[in-house]
């Protein structure tokens, strides 16, 4: 599962914390400030948000972040990377979230996303490790 539908799906289990509430909801206002409150990627997150057990509903999630390419914008990962340390603050997000890790560093963008190993152009994400191949 890419790092923002595992972020959004714990952040939904996690709302009643205002902090969480707070950097979930700055996810949102990115994702519809650049892509629009209709578009496709913002309708799957209200529709998860909507019924946050549903599992096919996390997949158009995941299906929509992988075509609009959220993952390969800076202030979309920045948002994401706020949202992570708050869920990891917290203690939410069970062991997704824990082993999750966000790296930004100018244009470039890092992450570790469990055990999965999945590269997409310049950005890698994969098992942690001794060593990290960017």
């Amino acid at each position: 599962m890419d790092p923002i539908t595992a972020a959004v799906l714990a952040a939904l289990h996690a709302l009643a914390s205002d902090v969480i509430k707070d950097a979930y909801q700055g996810l949102k206002s990115v994702i519809r400030r650049k892509w629009g409150a209709t578009s496709s990627v913002a309708r799957s997150v209200d529709d998860l948000e909507a019924n946050p057990k549903s599992k096919r509903r996390a997949v158009v999630l995941a299906e929509n972040v992988a075509a609009t390419n959220l993952t390969a914008d800076a202030e979309v990962m920045q948002a994401l990377a706020a949202l992570v340390d708050k869920l990891k603050l917290e203690g939410s997000g069970g062991k997704a979230i824990a082993a999750m890790t966000i790296k930004i560093s100018g244009g470039t963008i890092q992450g570790v996303i469990g055990a999965e190993n999945v590269s997409m152009g310049s950005q890698s994400f994969g098992a942690v490790s001794g060593h990290r191949k960017t």
